[in-house]
């Protein structure tokens, strides 16, 4: 299992999370990057990250999209179900000439994404601070056998109650233990990508998630 952070594919932010000593990244893309291709594919090379890519959700490029996925290497790409059928099979059609695991996010529903897995052999992206405001918290005994079929999660600081949406993990230490116990005893071993929004992507919160990560890592160690 491995931390990941998320932020656009902008130098500025990836600098930030390889000296904060983050090891993966999940890109955030829209149209505009995926129509300025090159100069994308030219930033995130400088950097050795594992790279996973969100699916732009203002249009669909999957042509475009899957270009910077097999330049990257991605391990994941990760969707929301916003698209027509057409566009669904047109987007299948193109990854299923790229090595790499194509993820529905749960946005609503844990059961969103299984239309899609079911059709199409697509996996799903577990989004756990969507997961509690769904289900007012979590149910342990339900929740578990949903972590067994994720391929990629998505965690944040958020509880259900707080008003911690898109926070890094650390912004909540107990819960997120708690969250990150779970996920380790279910048997996952991808990455978990600490969700934050844009005022939170800066060196000092990329080192305090790092940080915050490794400790809990080497509790475990000693247990």
């Amino acid at each position: 299992m491995t931390v990941a952070a998320k932020c656009t594919p902008d130098e500025e932010f990836l600098s930030a999370i390889e000296r904060a000593g983050i090891s993966a990244v999940e890109l955030y893309t829209n149209l505009d990057y995926l129509h300025n291709l090159s100069k994308v594919k030219k930033t995130c090379k400088k950097f050795s990250f594992r790279y996973a890519v969100h699916a732009p959700n203002d249009g669909c490029e999957p042509e475009l999209l899957a270009e910077l996925v097999g330049e990257l290497k991605a391990e994941i790409v990760v969707f929301h179900d916003i698209f027509w059928d057409r566009e669904w099979e047109r987007i299948a059609s193109v990854f299923g000439k790229i090595k790499t695991n194509v993820c529905i996010e749960n946005t609503h529903s844990v059961h969103e994404p299984l239309k899609l897995m079911r059709r199409f052999g697509m996996k799903r992206c577990l989004d756990l601070e969507h997961l509690q405001m769904q289900c007012a918290g979590v149910f342990e005994e339900a929740f578990v056998p949903v972590i067994s079929q994720a391929a990629h999660i998505h965690l944040t600081g958020y509880f259900y109650g707080s008003d911690l949406w898109h926070t890094h993990i650390h912004h909540s230490p107990e819960h997120s233990v708690y969250f990150l116990n779970l996920i380790k005893e279910a048997g996952y071993a991808g990455l978990v990508v600490s969700e934050a929004k844009t005022s939170l992507q800066t060196y000092d919160e990329f080192k305090k998630l790092n940080d915050f990560y490794k400790l809990w890592e080497s509790k475990l160690d000693k247990n």
